[in-house]
């Protein structure tokens, strides 16, 4: 029988770990936010939304190594850094300012990879709600990392309405139809 079985599992450097310990919601999480990332690699997305999405699934690696040492000796030296957190923001002003967002909700589905990307921006916001609970029952490793998670669901959304751009859309599916009735 495996220790998995009983639903035990390690940390870098913990064993038999219950996997219900909330470090595997963020775990788990983080994980979830990189794969739905990878479907907007694997796709129709531009090489410079894939770029930036490789760079961001890396930092999310990083993160979650962070998350997977409960001690300082076994975690490795953050890679989420006030820098980082500058790049993201760089990021977003930078889609921006090619992309004014306009006002209202959008339904996402304009387009593959706008709709992957919204995904996307949904499960880091997952994961940020989890680091917070994390923070607080106990330190978090980085206390950069809530702010990394916050701006990264920012441009994963202005990225997603760029796609959308880039994709041929000229009007976004607004969640509410106009006063007029009109979609």
């Amino acid at each position: 029988m495996w220790r998995g079985d009983l639903g035990l599992t390690d940390l870098i450097d913990r064993q038999n770990v219950p996997k219900s310990d909330l470090r595997f919601e963020v775990l788990g999480t983080l994980d979830e936010a990189s794969s739905a990332l990878g479907l907007v690699r694997a796709g129709s997305a531009s090489p410079a939304a894939k770029e930036l999405v490789l760079a961001v699934q890396r930092d999310l690696c990083w993160m979650m190594s962070e998350f997977a040492a409960e001690s300082d000796q076994a975690r490795p030296p953050s890679q989420i850094t006030q820098a980082r957190l500058d790049w993201l923001e760089a990021q977003y002003q930078s889609i921006v300012a090619r992309n004014p967002l306009g006002n209202g909700f959008v339904v996402p589905g304009d387009s593959m990879a706008g709709a992957a990307l919204q995904l996307a921006r949904t499960i880091v916001r997952r994961a940020e709600r989890y680091v917070t609970m994390f923070q607080n029952h106990s330190p978090l490793p980085n206390p950069l990392l809530i702010a990394y998670l916050n701006r990264l669901s920012a441009v994963l959304y202005a990225l997603a309405r760029a796609e959308d751009v880039a994709a041929g859309v000229t009007a976004p599916t607004m969640a509410k139809p106009s006063p007029d009735g009109q979609p």
